[in-house]
């Protein structure tokens, strides 16, 4: 039976002479240790650090930190079960070590088994615990036993446990999708199948070549006509493509809301929550007519970036301004249409950053609906007549999405919805439109094979 005793960890230069020891892999070390600090509240260093400069540590550095954190409470128990412990917990930094070597043993076939074992029970001397090496090992030689003999069956454990998800993000996913999709949301949100991106030429067949050209596979998005989905990320950003402008990383489900909105643009059209500039960079492409957008953020940096993003696509910037989209600068009855992506819990968006289910919380949720409470009413406010708010979140909570809106329409009686199934859909669709369209006529999609969670609702300021 292997127990999880209080390992003392040793400092330098104490004690007799260590002997020497094979060098622990920096790949793994460099990411035990980001997760390590993650796990004590710190900031999530997805970026691999400048001494991996291999593309292939690179990118196992990546698979190997945010795997860890995507399956974090998967991880956290199967150690728990695997080392029989009793009351006594591990180190944080020898349950981490622990839960390396798992998330390899079974998520990450690539990697022989022998090698995940070894590799990780010698990390742990330059952690400071080489006396958990027995530990560790006896650990994950029990999980690699179960894995070679079939024994480990995920399957039993509650769906929130087996996904990694906290138990509250379930019960409201199952209260307000039922079961079926609640599993559905909760399994997408753990596979994480490449990165998708906007193409900026004439058609997605010319990107596709180019990256092509460089050494990088490119697959047609099943959905969007516009996107390419690409499963070498790293490679990505770094490719001359890239920095060229012909591709901008966008998930599908925003490149389709924003081509479905884009003829409702007219006159000044202001985008309140501008940053980074996916949507803004992509309107001033696809809008028509009389539309003149202007990008509004908070925050100067994050001007700084919308910047940055006009510049590398070649497009000639639109006006930006650094403005809170609760009290914007401007007068009465002059913007024609106001853009609100606004700030949300993000609960559509954790395949892409899995750390959001361990740092939101429900209370959150009464904060962000309040801010968006007073975004809508200001833009309620400065609209003119005939005009439309173009809402959006990436969120998968009710009180930001239909029921924020209910919300509104309540208050603010000369507004009425339009339903996206009364528009032309947008030409880069492939597929049905109303797949898209809730019961009310909002514009929804779910976290699934092809794209991340988003919501989009139509607000028209009834005309005098």
């Amino acid at each position: 039976m292997t127990h999880a005793p209080a390992f003392r960890r040793r400092s330098a230069g104490k004690g007799s002479p260590a002997r020497p020891i094979q060098p622990p892999d920096p790949v793994r070390l460099a990411a035990v240790e980001a997760y390590l600090e993650f796990d004590r509240g710190g900031a999530l260093r997805d970026v691999p650090p400048e001494g991996l400069p291999s593309p292939v540590d690179r990118r196992l550095y990546s698979q190997l930190l945010l795997g860890m954190v995507r399956h974090k409470r998967y991880l956290e128990a199967e150690v728990t079960r695997l080392s029989h412990r009793g009351a006594r917990r591990p180190q944080r930094a020898v349950a981490a070590l622990a839960m390396l070597g798992l998330f390899q043993l079974r998520f990450l076939s690539a990697v022989p088994a022998h090698a995940a074992v070894f590799e990780t029970v010698q990390i742990a001397p330059r952690l400071g615990y080489g006396r958990a090496k027995g530990w560790v090992n006896g650990v994950l030689r029990t999980a690699q036993r179960e894995l070679d003999s079939g024994a480990a069956d995920p399957g039993t454990l509650p769906l929130a446990v087996r996904t990694s998800h906290p138990d509250w993000m379930v019960e409201r996913w199952r209260e307000r999708y039922g079961e079926e999709a609640c599993r559905a949301i909760c399994e997408a949100n753990n596979r994480f199948a490449g990165t998708t991106v906007r193409c900026e030429g004439p058609d997605a067949e010319g990107a596709a070549a180019r990256l092509s050209a460089e050494g990088i596979a490119a697959e047609p998005h099943p959905r969007v006509r516009s996107a390419l989905v690409v499963e070498q990320t790293g490679a990505l950003l770094r490719s001359t493509t890239f920095r060229d402008g012909a591709v901008y990383v966008q998930d599908a489900a925003s490149q389709l809301l924003t081509a479905w909105v884009a003829p409702l643009l007219e006159g000044w059209a202001i985008d309140g929550c501008a940053a980074p500039g996916g949507k803004l960079t992509q309107l001033v492409r696809e809008a028509t007519g009389t539309a003149r957008l202007v990008g509004i953020d908070r925050h100067l940096e994050r001007i700084g970036m919308i910047r940055e993003n006009f510049d590398r696509l070649r497009q000639t910037p639109t006006p930006l301004l650094v403005a809170d989209a609760e009290r914007l600068p401007l007068q009465p009855g002059s913007p024609g249409t106001i853009l609100l992506d606004v700030p949300c819990m993000s609960t559509g968006m954790i395949r892409k950053y899995p750390e959001l289910k361990w740092r939101k919380r429900p209370s959150d949720i009464a904060a962000y609906a309040e801010a968006q409470r007073a975004m809508l009413a200001e833009a309620a406010r400065l609209l003119k007549p005939g005009g439309c708010i173009l809402y959006s979140t990436c969120s998968l909570e009710p009180e930001e999405n239909e029921g924020q809106i209910a919300a509104f329409l309540e208050v603010h009686r000369g507004f009425q919805r339009v339903s996206f199934g009364g528009l032309a859909p947008p030409a880069v669709l492939a597929g049905q439109a109303e797949a898209q369209i809730t019961e009310r006529g909002d514009f929804q999609t779910l976290p699934g094979a092809d794209w991340m969670g988003l919501y989009g609702a139509i607000l028209r300021k009834r005309a005098e």
